[in-house]
């Protein structure tokens, strides 16, 4: 099961991170003055530690720091905000009845067993993917499961200042995805971004404005097709990118950008290949994350023919990488990871 956090659920991988290695005088202006990642926060396979990779290098394996949590902790999804604060949502195990589930949050390159700064009550094991806004609003994804009297997915918006059993500032109730929700991001202006499977699209990534609340409407959705949708980010300037199984027959993926403002059956207004490559049987995509360079990561999960595990590879390309461009970074974990993580 895609996406969802102990370990004992399931497992899946994570891909991530580039860095502008020839230096940035190409970039785009609007990320000129921005330092690039250095840091991708991954969540390891027996989920009680999130574990951080360098981006400074072509290739890694190693984590540089590791973030333990309390003990009877397990970890999912992980994000970090424009200050270096590092989000990650936690369950208890065994399952507490009281309290499902929390967000601790940790001061910035926290290392070790840190003590939270804040912890926020979402009572909630279910959490499938964090973002935070420019305003430090903290966006929870929530999957509810697929049953049929089971209540809508859902994003809670909490404050930027939220901790113990905060009241949200709203909830947005997504009644038409089914059955869950893939991945989420959102804009400088607060727009939100669910990546899902929709009941009248399909695979979609819809839009919502940013006082959605309840049982709201987006303003546009980009549809897909017969490709599937496993993550999404959004620029500055409004781009979109998506990782996508391109007809979802098992065998290529890419990064799609979408123009600002795209809406229904758009056309890319560029795409990156990731070839699955040989003695490979299968693979699944995972998140997309941009840093403040506009180097885009991302995740994969490769199934070789040879064995039944699964390969984990970080990938990161620059901010104009096109076609098939070769990564600039690689990272390749020695132990097994779901597909959470963030960079900083």
């Amino acid at each position: 099961m895609k996406n969802s956090w102990p370990t004992r659920f399931g497992l899946l991988v994570i891909l991530a991170g580039s860095i502008c290695l020839a230096g940035c005088a190409s970039l785009p202006p609007r990320y000129t003055n921005n330092p690039p990642a250095t840091v991708v926060y991954m969540v390891g396979s027996v989920d009680t530690a999130i574990k951080g990779y360098s981006t400074a290098s072509a290739n890694s394996s190693s984590p540089i720091s590791t973030l333990t949590y309390p003990p009877s902790y397990y970890g999912g999804p992980v994000a970090t905000d424009a200050s270096g604060q590092i989000y990650v949502a936690v369950g208890i195990d065994p399952v507490d009845p009281l309290n499902l589930g929390n967000i601790f949050i940790y001061p910035p390159n926290s290392a070790g067993k840190a003590t939270p700064s804040r912890t926020i009550d979402v009572n909630s094991n279910s959490v499938c993917a964090l973002a935070v806004d420019p305003a430090g609003l903290l966006y929870v994804a929530i999957n509810t499961g697929s049953a049929v009297d089971a209540p809508p997915p859902m994003v809670i918006v909490y404050s930027a200042t939220a901790s113990g059993p905060a009241i949200p500032l709203r909830t947005l109730q997504l009644t038409n995805v089914n059955p869950d929700v893939k991945d989420i991001a959102v804009d400088g202006s607060g727009n939100i971004y669910v990546a899902g499977v929709y009941r009248s699209t399909g695979n979609a990534i819809a839009v919502y404005p940013p006082t959605a609340n309840g049982f709201s409407t987006p303003t546009r959705t980009i549809t897909f097709g017969t490709s599937t949708v496993y993550g999404v980010a959004v620029d500055p300037v409004g781009d979109v990118y998506a990782n996508v199984c391109l007809g979802c027959y098992g065998t290529d993926f890419a990064i799609e950008e979408f123009a600002p403002g795209a809406n229904g059956d758009s056309t890319p207004i560029n795409t990156i290949n990731i070839p699955i490559g040989s003695g490979r049987r299968g693979a699944s995509g995972g998140s997309v994350r941009l840093d403040g360079a506009g180097n885009i990561f991302t995740t994969m999960d490769f199934i070789s023919y040879e064995t039944v595990e699964h390969s984990i590879v970080v990938y990161g390309f620059g901010p104009s990488a096109t076609g098939s461009a070769v990564p600039t970074v690689q990272i390749t974990p020695t132990d097994w990871y779901n597909t959470f993580f963030a960079v900083n």
